[in-house]
């Protein structure tokens, strides 16, 4: 049965695979590419042949497949020229689907095989004549796009059926127009205001294809992301679009060199500026999630609510007003499973450091404001600041924590820590001083706060 196959023959109904099935139906929608190892020796068979001398089932597989490799744009050129003079419709319905399948954009035989698919589609009363006037299928350089700007208008129900009218099939993976429409799907969406981009954000990620459109990451990182810039979504779909880039990119804290390639393929196209404000968006709604889920999970565990309460809204303020440029939380050997459960069930994914030595239920979040390196601590730990410089600082986003540094009372002259008293209100404002005072960065309630004379204030 394979020699038939590898010889274009077609194969019994009952072994003939569904790729096979789908290439042979009329009218319908574009199949998924041949099996490159089976198609590439039946078309070395076919050029030796060449192209007149080929079987109407022999000469539609070399329509549908020569485009695969230039290796065979010769036998290409001469099988069009012989479907330009037959007018058969299965060899018109094989140009079309050659096109489609690999839209081999970039290379010199695409304006020749465009113009032959374009042909093939208005010699018949059937879809494609429709299609390819509607949606301009076969100019290279305006088919994905008009496509595109129809996807980002359409729900989950009207993309299914759109996919149907313009004969590119279920998958858009599955051909080289359809990624290309895909592609130019992610381009329109990232420029959309945020209340438009709800919709098509939610289609992006049911239709992106792991392993087709890895290619394509960095463009559906731009269309999940760059609406955000100046905005934030509602949490749920904010959940959704950080569990797709976890998975697929990954953590922006730790896996930095994945995102570096992501920024600098995205600056070919959109500028470093905007390519760093794109991804950073991911990074400050992780910050977030970092600092609300910490204070979040030790306010239900801490046998002191009220006293939490006030350091929640003391550097929350600080969050809300986008001052804290990035949180990493520090957990206690004991405190890990209880918290890590919580934050787990507000359905988030959370990382985080350990640390090791000292009190195993205490558990620190540590933050950056300005150049300024901050411990808040879940008990009655005295809060420390450090300069960023500080080699004694403790470091972002590290797995683990040495307890004994990071409770230190000692350092550089620019190494401070101070305690929670007097009781709210008053500490807030010496906290406040010491932050403006290290970075002329005010408090949003608080202001400059207080100087090292509680008698003073700025």
């Amino acid at each position: 049965m394979e020699a038939l196959a590898s010889a274009g023959l077609a194969k019994p109904p009952t072994t003939q695979p569904e790729l096979q099935r789908q290439l042979a139906k009329l009218d319908a929608c574009v199949g998924e590419a041949e099996p490159v190892i089976e198609l590439k020796p039946f078309l070395r068979g076919a050029a030796d042949t060449g192209a007149n001398g080929l079987p109407r089932f022999q000469l539609n597989r070399v329509l549908r497949g020569a485009w695969c490799d230039p290796e065979f744009d010769e036998l290409g050129v001469a099988a069009l020229e012989r479907a330009d003079v037959d007018h058969r419709r299965s060899s018109d319905q094989a140009v079309i689907d050659g096109y489609l399948t690999y839209f081999p954009t970039g290379r010199s035989i695409m304006p020749m095989l465009a113009e032959a698919a374009s042909r093939a589609a208005v010699r018949h009363d059937w879809a494609w004549r429709e299609r390819g006037a509607r949606w301009d299928l076969f100019k290279p350089q305006m088919g994905p796009a008009k496509v595109a700007r129809d996807f980002v208008t359409r729900d989950a129900d009207g993309i299914s059926h759109l996919m149907r009218e313009t004969g590119l099939g279920a998958n858009l993976a599955a051909s080289g127009f359809g990624q290309a429409t895909f592609a130019e799907t992610c381009k329109a969406t990232a420029q959309l205001q945020p209340a438009e981009a709800v919709g098509p954000q939610r289609s992006i990620l049911r239709m992106f294809d792991t392993e087709a459109q890895a290619g394509q990451l960095e463009l559906v990182v731009r269309a999940l992301l760059e609406p955000w810039i100046r905005t934030k979504p509602e949490p749920e779909h904010r959940k959704a679009i950080s569990e797709f880039l976890l998975d697929q990119v990954g953590d922006p804290r730790l896996q930095r060199t994945r995102w570096d390639r992501i920024v600098r393929s995205l600056a070919e196209s959109i500028g470093e500026e905007r390519a760093c404000e794109v991804t950073q968006v991911f990074k400050r709604w992780l910050t977030e999630v970092a600092m609300r889920e910490f204070f979040r999970a030790i306010a239900k565990t801490t046998d002191r609510p009220d006293q939490w309460k006030q350091r929640e809204a003391f550097w929350i303020a600080y969050l809300d007003e986008g001052l804290v440029t990035d949180a990493w939380p520090a957990l206690g050997s004991r405190a890990k499973h209880q918290i890590d459960s919580l934050i787990r069930q507000s359905g988030e994914r959370p990382e985080y450091g350990q640390i090791r030595g000292g009190p195993s239920q205490s558990s620190s979040i540590i933050m950056q404001i300005g150049d300024l390196r901050i411990s808040e601590w879940s008990d009655n730990g005295s809060c420390r600041f450090w300069s960023d410089t500080d080699p004694g600082a403790p470091k972002l986003y590290a797995k683990v924590y040495d307890g004994g540094k990071l409770r230190t009372t000692s350092g550089r002259s620019d190494f401070e820590y101070e305690s929670h008293v007097p009781a709210s209100p008053g500490w807030e404002g010496k906290f406040a001083g010491i932050i403006h005072r290290r970075t002329s960065i005010a408090h949003p309630r608080f202001g400059r706060g207080r100087g090292r004379n509680w008698n003073d204030r700025w």
